[in-house]
């Protein structure tokens, strides 16, 4: 008896100690990737019918689930900036509300367009933006949600979410100009005592970078279970585990599905199974919402733009940190659009806008919106010749240290001249329209409203006399793509 006694608070202790099993599945920097891509196996993997196909798939076999997404839904397609239900982007908010996330965090692209055009988006979404560290002006949380609890019968789930610190050096100023920003460990004591006493776990989606998560977690205590995050582009095929917290991230552009498969014992994650599911295409999709409101718009995009309109000689490749053939021919294009117009001296563009890798040969208007993702206007300003010079040292640090992209240019830049005199000997003069600098000149740039934006990252000086022309670069652009290699 007494044995038996004995035997009953270790069942009771058992009982109350049982794990409850929780499967997340998780993506994050999406960037409106809608259409599956052909691998080098020849298979076709991702887009957004493959997406909701394998989340179904996984959410049917599991308990209890959760779907997050750490934000960058916005930027990088057609589909991601074409207009609908009156907002650029709506389809891709769209589709998510067909795909059901329980929460989303804002990522920076998120913000490329306006202020305005970010509370669009949140209005449009069947599901929460969780936001920890963005703050309007008078101290609310951006978009009301600083934290979420989701609710599974005996499993409360607390979601907080953070956007990278970096964020004004990444979108317009406009942009966010109504925002705070507050540190990621400031925001995240501001409401975490509260959350934890309501939940039995909490969960970080993030949009830092698999570095910052990194260095985030090494600041906090156990309260926190687990960071979700994006920005890197990263695939982690094993969370890593970094001062007690798990940390994962699922690739970009629709090619993989996270899923975290834990068991929770009180309040802490006792053990974890972690796979990330390529999203192959299946030989059959079943007929969903989703899959008809993709295809119907895939549908008329290919219609409109996906008619060839041009031939290029070679492959254009981006690249942030160094010159390439794309980014010569977007400066030099830009500077000819506008010569008879405005009459620039020079052009001058980031390499980081120039987002998407064209084969030689046919070119569609919808490669081009692809190429030239982000709605920035074509300026004007004026600048002195030393000023040029500061730019040219800035972008050669810049190409160094890679704390940005580099801005692409079309002056000629440092060259050798004879000296006068004819003694054989020669000098490094820096030439802009096949003539020698001269520091105290003043000369005319062709450029976009990103860059004078953030022109102590790229340009070094201030701009003077500003001039805008209401015209998309891409719009620009386009039309000089027809003149050089048009379709006959």
């Amino acid at each position: 008896m007494k044995r038996l006694l004995s035997i009953i608070p270790l069942l009771l202790v058992a009982c109350v100690l049982s794990a409850i099993p929780l499967r997340i599945l998780h993506t994050n920097d999406t960037h409106g990737a809608y259409l599956p891509q052909k691998a080098k196996s020849g298979e076709f993997i991702g887009g957004y019918a493959a997406l909701e196909y394998y989340l179904n798939q996984e959410r049917s076999t599991a308990a209890r689930s959760i779907y997050l997404d750490a934000g960058d839904q916005q930027t990088g397609s057609i589909f991601a900036s074409m207009p609908y239900e009156g907002t650029s982007g709506g389809a891709v908010i769209k589709t998510f509300n067909y795909l059901k996330p329980d929460a989303a965090t804002f990522g920076n692209h998120e913000f490329d367009q306006s202020f305005e055009h970010t509370n669009k988006l949140i209005k449009l979404a069947n599901y929460p933006f969780v936001s920890t560290n963005l703050q309007t002006k008078d101290g609310k949380p951006f978009g009301n949600i600083p934290y979420k609890i989701i609710n599974l019968d005996s499993l409360k789930v607390g979601i907080m979410g953070l956007t990278l610190v970096e964020l004004p050096e990444k979108v317009k100023q406009s942009s966010i100009a109504a925002l705070n920003i507050l540190p990621y460990k400031q925001a995240i004591d501001k409401y975490i005592d509260a959350l934890d006493k309501q939940t039995d776990l909490i969960i970080l989606l993030t949009h830092l970078g698999y570095e910052a998560d990194s260095l985030l977690a090494t600041t906090l205590d156990n309260r926190v279970d687990l960071i979700v995050g994006g920005h890197s582009h990263v695939s982690i095929d094993e969370p890593w585990l970094v001062n007690g917290i798990y940390i994962a991230s699922a690739g970009s552009h629709v090619t993989l599905l996270g899923e975290l498969d834990i068991d929770v014992v009180s309040d802490r994650i006792r053990s974890i199974k972690y796979k990330q599911i390529p999203l192959w295409v299946p030989s059959e999709i079943p007929t969903t919402e989703l899959n008809n409101f993709v295809s119907t718009l895939a549908k008329g995009i290919e219609a409109q733009m996906g008619k060839p309109i041009a031939t290029i000689p070679q492959e254009w490749k981006p690249d942030k940190f160094k010159e390439t053939a794309v980014s010569r021919w977007v400066a030099e294009a830009l500077k000819t659009q506008y010569d008879k117009q405005y009459k620039p001296d020079l052009a001058i563009i980031n390499n980081g806008g120039i987002r998407k890798t064209l084969p030689a040969g046919d070119v569609t208007l919808r490669d081009m919106h692809e190429l030239l993702p982000f709605s920035n206007y074509v300026v004007t300003f004026s600048c002195y010749g030393k000023d040029l010079l500061k730019m040219d040292a800035l972008n050669k640090q810049n190409a160094i240290d890679k704390p940005y992209d580099i801005v692409q240019t079309t002056a000629k830049g440092w060259v050798s001249q004879p000296c006068p005199g004819g003694h054989g000997h020669n000098k490094q003069v820096y030439e802009v329209n096949g003539l020698a600098l001269q520091p105290d000149k003043l000369y005319r740039v062709v450029s976009h409203d990103y860059i004078v934006d953030q022109w102590d990252k790229y340009l070094g000086f201030q701009p003077l006399d500003l001039q805008e022309t209401g015209d998309l670069i891409v719009d620009a652009l386009v039309q000089q793509l027809l003149l050089q290699f048009g379709k006959k």
